[in-house]
């Protein structure tokens, strides 16, 4: 199937997503849309704010991300008395042209999804290329 775009409707996902962090469920209500962009925010039960952003640009190339970012405060290493805000965040990335079957890139995605096991992941955090 060809990539058929509305003129002006989008779909847009359910509201709330729902996401796992370290084996814990976490529902992210809808905080803002546009036809290009969705976000979902909320702070987690272990305090950390989390943050879901889906978009989305068709023009000559198409390109879809989802995003998911955490915020959380822990001590300064420097002064243990104080904490700091730190962030971390994961993306995901579809870029594709108009003329290309939406199965051959959803099949892309997936082969990616598949190969980025637990152990394949803290390799890359490691440094390993």
């Amino acid at each position: 199937m060809e990539i058929d775009l509305p003129c002006g409707v989008h779909e847009v996902f359910t509201d709330p997503q729902n996401v796992t962090y370290a084996s814990t469920g976490v529902t992210l209500p809808a905080t803002g849309r546009s036809d290009t962009r969705s976000e979902y925010k909320t702070r987690g039960s272990d305090g950390a704010v989390y943050s879901l952003t889906l978009t989305h640009e068709f023009k000559a190339r198409n390109r879809v991300v989802a995003s998911l970012r955490r915020d959380s405060y822990m001590a300064d290493p420097l002064r243990p008395t104080q904490n700091v805000l730190v962030s971390a965040s994961a993306t995901f990335t579809m870029n594709f042209p108009n003329v290309v079957v939406l199965a051959d890139v959803q099949a892309l995605g997936k082969a990616l999804h598949d190969w980025l096991s637990d152990a394949t992941i803290l390799k890359m955090l490691n440094g390993e290329t």
